[in-house]
């Protein structure tokens, strides 16, 4: 079982604790404590040649020892991923938002932007992806799939044809990106702003705040045009929604962290003991059966 992990690992500090411990009990047991000192040495002896004093063998500790350890392994939660934990689509999920206005279709580098949003898609793998697009209005593109491939040929289509109305209100898409998510019951969600800089406004900036604050993080993913803004009010929307900045012709910082994002967004939450079987109870059984030899009755 190579993908076994732990769920509280911090246990594990109790190993090495119990170990101590049993080696001092086991030289304690080996001799007579305090009797040693407090007798006269030749009464002991005498004692001891009568059979009333016998000296400890430290064995009775390994039983207890054996014990104490399966009971340390068991609360570690050694644990593995469940079959079932495909099927729990809404708890993560990236969201595209897609600035399709003038400025950004009609420059010859939105070729190159399409093909960078395609590699963030590509990023989902198991997760939900979904698709909003926007120029004077927001529209919802693509709705939460895990098709990413559908996705991926849904942004290779857009054109300067796709959305009718002039104009570019960000603050609009990320106001239904943040409907869209809460609508699909989504627990944890990136949003990936695609844009070159245009509409970003401070109704914007206050959206992507609101979102960062329902634990949604907001990158930036910025296209140079010649309408466009300066990469600077890019970079501070990105910062404002807790999120990445990064360019088209380098969207790999923004890619590399949404892949990456699922594993340890879910190890910090509950959502982990949903996710995972925790394999501790049979370990509780096994520190059973150690004790039992020391319920026998002596003959």
């Amino acid at each position: 079982m190579t993908d076994l992990s732990l769920l509280r690992p911090l246990w594990l500090i109790a190993i090495p604790v119990l170990l101590v411990l049993a080696v001092l009990a086991r030289r304690h047991a080996r001799s007579l404590g305090a009797w040693d000192r407090a007798m006269d040495p030749h009464l002991m002896q005498a004692m001891r040649a009568m059979g009333r004093v016998v000296p400890g063998r430290g064995g009775g500790t390994l039983l207890p020892l054996l014990a104490a350890l399966g009971v340390a392994l068991a609360l570690t939660g050694p644990a593995k991923q469940t079959r079932e934990a495909s099927g729990y689509r809404n708890l993560d999920a990236i969201l595209l938002v897609v600035d399709i206005s003038r400025s950004m279709v009609t420059d010859p580098g939105f070729e190159q932007t399409v093909v960078a949003a395609r590699t963030l898609a590509a990023t989902a793998g198991s997760r939900q992806t979904g698709l909003v697009v926007f120029a004077g209005d927001a529209y919802l593109a693509s709705a939460m799939t895990t098709d990413s491939r559908a996705l991926s040929n849904t942004l290779a289509l857009l054109d300067a044809e796709t959305a009718p109305d002039a104009g570019s209100d960000a603050a609009s898409a990320l106001l239904l990106a943040g409907e869209v998510i809460a609508e699909a019951g989504i627990a944890f969600a990136d949003i990936v702003l695609v844009t070159d800089g245009g509409g970003l406004t401070g109704a914007a900036l206050a959206e992507a705040a609101r979102l960062a604050g329902r634990e949604i993080d907001l990158s930036v993913l910025y296209a140079a045009t010649p309408e466009g803004a300066p990469p600077d009010i890019a970079r501070s929307l990105a910062e404002a929604g807790g999120g990445l900045f990064a360019t088209v012709a380098d969207p790999f910082p923004i890619a590399d962290a949404l892949a990456g994002r699922v594993a340890s967004a879910l190890a910090q939450t509950d959502y982990a003991l949903i996710l995972m079987r925790d394999y501790g109870r049979y370990l509780l059984f096994l520190a059973l059966l150690a004790l039992l030899p020391m319920f026998r009755r002596a003959a």
